[in-house]
Parts: C-alpha cells; sequence; structure tokens
C-alpha cells in the first residue's frame, strides 16, 4: 500500500483528505509541522508528501527545504496543496524544490490524479525502507564487515530482535554514545576469550596469551567505535539521524547492564566459530521533548 505523508495543520482539512486518500487505497501519515513530518519520513516508508502552504509554525517552503536539502530525498515527490491561486506563491513552491502546486478549489479529483502518477515515477526508480529494517540491516552489515576487514574474522548474524530494553550479561562491554534524532547508545556484549581472540587479530598479534588488560580496553574501544560509526554512515545515506560519542569500555567476570524500562532495544547476535556475541542499538525513549521516533516504535510494538 502506498503511503501518503500529509503536513495540514488543519484538523477538518486532514480528516476529508485522509477519508479520500483511504478510500482511494492509499496509506495516510497525518502530521502538523514540519519536524514532525521528517520524523514520520524517517520511521516509514513514504512515496509522497502532500503539504500545505500556510500552516501555524512554519510555511510549505520549509517542508519542502528540509527534504530537498538531503540528496538521498531529491526524488521523493512533494505537492503543495493551498487555497493561495497566485503565480507568485507556485513559482515560490516550485522553486524550492515541489514538483506540483494545486489549488483546494480544484478539489480532489485532480489532487488524487497528480498523486497516483508522481507516486508511479517515484517508485519505479527509488524504493524506500523503514527505519526498523534500516536498523536491523545497518547493526548487521556494519558488524560483519568491521570484523572481517579488521580481524578476518567471519561472522554468522542471528536474526534481530527489536525489544524493551533489558539486563544484558557480558565479561567485556564496549559501549558508545548516539546523541541527534535518535539518543541512547550502541553496545557490543563479549565474552573475554572472544575479546581477546578479535583483538590479537586487530593487533596482528600471533597470540593473545601476552595481551594485556589495558590493550584490550583501548581495542574495544576501538572496536565499539568502527562498529558505531559504520551503523552511523549506513544510516546516514537515508538521513541524518545522529552522531556517537567517546567509547567506554568494562572488563569483569559478570557484568551487568541495566537501563530504564521504557527503552528500546534492536538486538543483534552473532556467532564466531564457538563464541557468540550481541550488538545493541539502544534508543532512549523520552518521556518529553524527544523527537518521537523512539516513542513511536515503542507504540507499535505494544500494538503488535
Amino acid at each position: 500500500m502506498d503511503t501518503i505523508l500529509l503536513v495540514n495543520d488543519s484538523a477538518t482539512l486532514t480528516k476529508v483528505l485522509s477519508q479520500h486518500f483511504q478510500k482511494a487505497g492509499y496509506k495516510v501519515l497525518a502530521v502538523t509541522g514540519v519536524m514532525d513530518a521528517y520524523e514520520a519520513f524517517i520511521r516509514s516508508d513514504v512515496d509522497l508528501i502532500l503539504t500545505d502552504y500556510v500552516l501555524r509554525d512554519k510555511d510549505g517552503l520549509e517542508v519542502i527545504k528540509t527534504f530537498r536539502s538531503k540528496k538521498s530525498q531529491k526524488a521523493l515527490p512533494i505537492v503543495v496543496f493551498t487555497a493561495m491561486q497566485d503565480d507568485d506563491t507556485a513559482a515560490r513552491c516550485k522553486a524550492a524544490g515541489a514538483n506540483t502546486v494545486l489549488s483546494k478549489s480544484g478539489g480532489t479529483s485532480e489532487l488524487l490524479s497528480s498523486i497516483e502518477k508522481l507516486i508511479d515515477e517515484y517508485k519505479a526508480c527509488q524504493p524506500t525502507c523503514s527505519l526498523d529494517q534500516d536498523l536491523s540491516r545497518c547493526i548487521v552489515k556494519a558488524t560483519t564487515d568491521v570484523f572481517r576487514t579488521m580481524m578476518n574474522l567471519r561472522l554468522t548474524a542471528g536474526e534481530v530482535a527489536v525489544e524493551k530494553a533489558q539486563i544484558r550479561r557480558a565479561e567485556v562491554i564496549g559501549s558508545i554514545g548516539v546523541a541527534g534524532f535518535l539518543s541512547g547508545s550502541i553496545s557490543l556484549f563479549l565474552p573475554k576469550a572472544l575479546a581477546r581472540q578479535a583483538v590479537a587479530a586487530m593487533l596482528m598479534m600471533d597470540s593473545a596469551d601476552a595481551l594485556a588488560d589495558g590493550d584490550l580496553v583501548d581495542a574495544i574501544g576501538e572496536l565499539t567505535n568502527m562498529v558505531g560509526g559504520n551503523i552511523k554512515t549506513e544510516l546516514f545515506q537515508k538521513a541524518p539521524l545522529f552522531d556517537i560519542s567517546v567509547p567506554s569500555v568494562y572488563i569483569g567476570e559478570d557484568l551487568q547492564r541495566r537501563t530504564v524500562s521504557d527503552d528500546l532495544c534492536f538486538l543483534a547476535p552473532f556467532t564466531v566459530g564457538e563464541h557468540r556475541f550481541q550488538v545493541e542499538f539502544l534508543m532512549v525513549t523520552k518521556k518529553e521533548g524527544g523527537t518521537g521516533v523512539q516513542s513511536s516504535l515503542v507504540s507499535g510494538m505494544q500494538k503488535s
């Protein structure tokens, strides 16, 4: 089902348009502002944006500019649906990157016809993925690439689980902070034997016997940084979602990592020979002032 992202702060018009689109076979994501529109795009597969020209916080030009500023979204069709019928308004919208500008006085028939054509053209050249799929794919790809290129170790990836945060136990934990549209952390949970094997391979040592704990901490920190950086790079092909901080590393016999109950985790299991380890992308769900991306994912899990 094709998805229309509807940006409009009129509850009445949003309801009317949503009903028309749903009757025509479209899924509708309705938001009221620019930032909500961008978050909805990140969260879901969106095939077209329909925005009003006049919004309470910012005008429709800001919606257009926000998406056109990203190279990966140059082809995303954007339609401006406005009561303003002057040529100057249409010219400004098209100059900003709108595909077409339609008058509300024309009704929904012309609007639906334009939407169908633009979505067909868009889907023919650029399919999209949801954030859930992107994160799962990027965690697996980033981790396997780092272990293969830096340590010549082949990983077998298991199925990525999306779940509420819980206690994680490991002998070695490498963690790096994440801040931006997504906030939280990326962590590696490793058995010490695998951590020493991986570090010895990364440092091109013949054996891990001479490896000091200090060297292990430094190398696992660098490994965590590389995995986190690779995930960031992969995701940035769609949108600039976050920056990463300096990694932290902990070594012990039975370490436990605890977090608050509302956090959401993407957990990817891996196997290397007889060893197993996990890579976790933890997203903090903010009660107030958050971006809403994490909250929408948690809400979706609760409904399913």
